[in-house]
């Protein structure tokens, strides 16, 4: 375990501002990813119909291959596309999907673990009625089921992404160098995530109060996703790159 003198604390505050800056100083860039997102976003939820439909692979390839090209972008690395480093990617990816597919089988399983733990017959008959009643179109389940998320996020998504870039932009994609460089820093990364979660479940909440149609809302998630990753590749350049001029 690293030494707690040397673990590096991201400073929040310090990442979202510049940030922020780094948007507003490359705006013409940062609009074609945004209008390309958005494109991307409205074909696959609004003329596909999201997973369900059987080219969705196809759109899922592009989307993937497009954010390969917007970090290669962000850290300079040309070409901005190369096959080979898209194919490397792909090792870390597949073991975040992993672990993502992993917890979420728990999650879905777990509720359903006290009907087969030999308990009284009048608890079991309760129980399930509980899980009939409550676990289905429940804003409280799924208020609970997202801060779960949020609080494992750091762990199953957010610092393996690092390694995900390591690999697009030609460095070593290992879970274990992501998980190191990052260590000590879990309440940093629920706070970052916390944010821009509390943002996209406003955009919706705002998009249900006015019954605006979710392909409009998509004007609104396509730029906050580009800046969501715009935060983690500072992030990155914190933690991996000691390249954050900003912060001194």
């Amino acid at each position: 375990m690293a030494d707690e003198e040397t673990l590096k604390k991201l400073p929040l505050t310090k990442i979202l501002k510049i940030s922020i800056e780094y948007f507003r100083d490359n705006l013409k860039p940062m609009m074609f990813f945004t209008l390309a997102n958005l494109v991307l976003l409205i074909i696959s939820f609004q003329f596909m119909g999201g997973y369900s439909n059987p080219v969705f692979l196809i759109w899922a390839i592009i989307y993937y291959v497009f954010w390969c090209y917007f970090f290669r972008f962000y850290f300079k690395r040309k070409p901005y596309l190369i096959a080979g480093k898209i194919f490397d990617s792909l090792i870390p990816s597949t073991k975040i999907l992993v672990l993502t597919l992993a917890f979420g089988t728990l999650l879905a399983v777990l509720p359903f673990a006290p009907l087969f733990m030999g308990l009284p017959l009048e608890f079991t008959d309760k129980y399930t009625y509980f899980l009939k009643e409550y676990m289905q179109e429940s804003k409280v389940v799924d208020c609970i089921l997202n801060l779960i998320l949020i609080l494992v996020s750091p762990i199953i998504f957010y610092r393996p992404f690092f390694a995900w870039i390591s690999s697009v932009i030609g460095r070593s994609g290992l879970l274990k160098t992501a998980f190191a460089k990052t260590e000590g820093n879990y309440w940093h990364f629920v706070g970052m995530v916390a944010i821009f979660d509390a943002a996209f479940v406003l955009i919706d909440s705002f998009g249900d109060w006015l019954e605006i149609s979710d392909w409009i809302l998509m004007f609104f998630y396509a730029p906050l996703t580009i800046f969501f990753n715009i935060v983690v590749a500072k992030s990155y350049d914190f933690f991996f790159l000691d390249n954050l001029d900003e912060l001194n």
